[in-house]
């Protein structure tokens, strides 16, 4: 088994699997499916990936294949929308140049693997890992300074082809903020408003500048004159890029897509790299773009200017911070020793009272 895989934390049942399988393609004979394997950590879903083989009218037929499951316990989102990744994958993938997985089945009757699923084909590449940080060890370190700036690059290039997709007019209705009846100048604000309101069920004073950046946020905002489909959950660890060149071999993890305000996005991939400097505690690896450099990217790339990035990068840092408390909060209750002072002084917080000059924890 290679090393940064393990066998799947969730118990199913290969043969269980490989009866739906026979399911979808009564035609195959002689179907074997291998164990599930588990790429890495992850707390809002379970992704594992099977070998399967069969025949069909008489030819060797293979499929490497990537299991998606929904969760199965409580997670750090309230609700979880697996056909709504799917619709997003598919339609990208059929209908845009975006690289997405391609998406082949969805199951949506839990009583199947125990959870509704979704099964795409594996894509060949490499994601930086968050834990331990990737900024510290791992591919992208020792990457060379011009491979770590052509992944950047490759990964603006990809979010900007996903910004200028006419969202309309792909049909992604199921996707937060184009359903009917949702205002999208204002759907990233009143998920993230909803979210905090849901976290803030288990009181606590570690949540006051969460408090105080959702008012800062509330206070400044200004409908976006721009909306487009979001990536959401934007960071280079949700990312493929391929064995030797790095080029983007696919943008994974859709559950946090939104309608909303493209520049979320970037300031997303920029505050995520921030809390990889911060998990190797060092300086950015040279080839990393700085801020200003990743605006400017951007703006050349898309050929849209940026309106108010420190208002963006005060929104990223707010949702992303909110998601780390309820993700600390669930594994606590789960037996994982997380002390008190933690939930107080962390990256998010203290990025949060830097970013609205507060003053700092402890």
């Amino acid at each position: 088994m290679p090393p940064a895989f393990e066998k799947g934390a969730e118990t199913i049942d290969p043969a269980a699997l490989r009866a739906w399988l026979l399911s979808r393609m009564p035609a195959s004979d002689e179907l074997e499916v291998g164990d599930l394997l588990r790429p890495g950590a992850g707390e809002s879903s379970d992704t594992q990936l099977f070998e399967a083989r069969w025949r069909e009218a008489g030819q060797e037929r293979a499929l490497s294949g990537v299991l998606r499951c929904a969760p199965r316990r409580p997670g750090p989102f309230p609700s979880y929308d697996l056909a709504m990744q799917f619709e997003i994958m598919r339609t990208l993938g059929e209908r845009t140049a975006v690289p997405v997985p391609e998406v082949i089945w969805l199951e949506e009757d839990p009583a199947v693997l125990g959870a509704p699923f979704l099964i795409m084909r594996q894509v060949e590449g490499d994601a930086p890992i968050d834990f331990p940080s990737y900024q510290g060890q791992g591919m992208y370190r020792d990457a060379s300074p011009e491979l770590r700036a052509h992944m950047w690059c490759g990964t603006v290039e990809a979010v900007a082809e996903l910004h200028a997709q006419d969202w309309r007019g792909l049909g992604v209705n199921r996707v937060p903020g184009a359903r009917a009846g949702d205002d999208p100048a204002r759907q990233q604000l009143d998920t993230w408003r909803g979210y905090l309101a849901w976290v803030s069920e288990e009181p606590g004073e570690h949540l006051a500048v969460f408090h105080e950046a959702l008012a800062w946020l509330e206070a400044r905002h200004v409908p976006s004159v721009r909306l487009s489909l979001c990536w959401g959950d934007a960071k280079l660890g949700n990312v493929l890029y391929r064995p030797g060149s790095r080029d983007v071999g696919a943008i994974l993890d859709w559950e946090m897509a939104t309608i909303g305000d493209p520049e979320m996005d970037i300031a997303s991939l920029h505050l995520s790299d921030l809390r990889a400097q911060d998990g190797a505690e060092s300086v950015a690896l040279e080839g990393t773009p700085s801020a200003d450099e990743l605006v400017r990217m951007y703006e050349k790339t898309s050929g849209h200017s940026f309106r108010d990035f420190h208002y963006a990068l005060v929104f990223a840092t707010f949702w992303r911070g909110a998601v780390q408390v309820k993700v600390m909060s669930q594994l606590r209750a789960r037996g994982a020793d997380i002390p008190d002072a933690l939930f107080v002084d962390n990256f998010p917080v203290r990025t949060l009272c830097r970013l609205l000059r507060l003053p700092q924890p402890g």
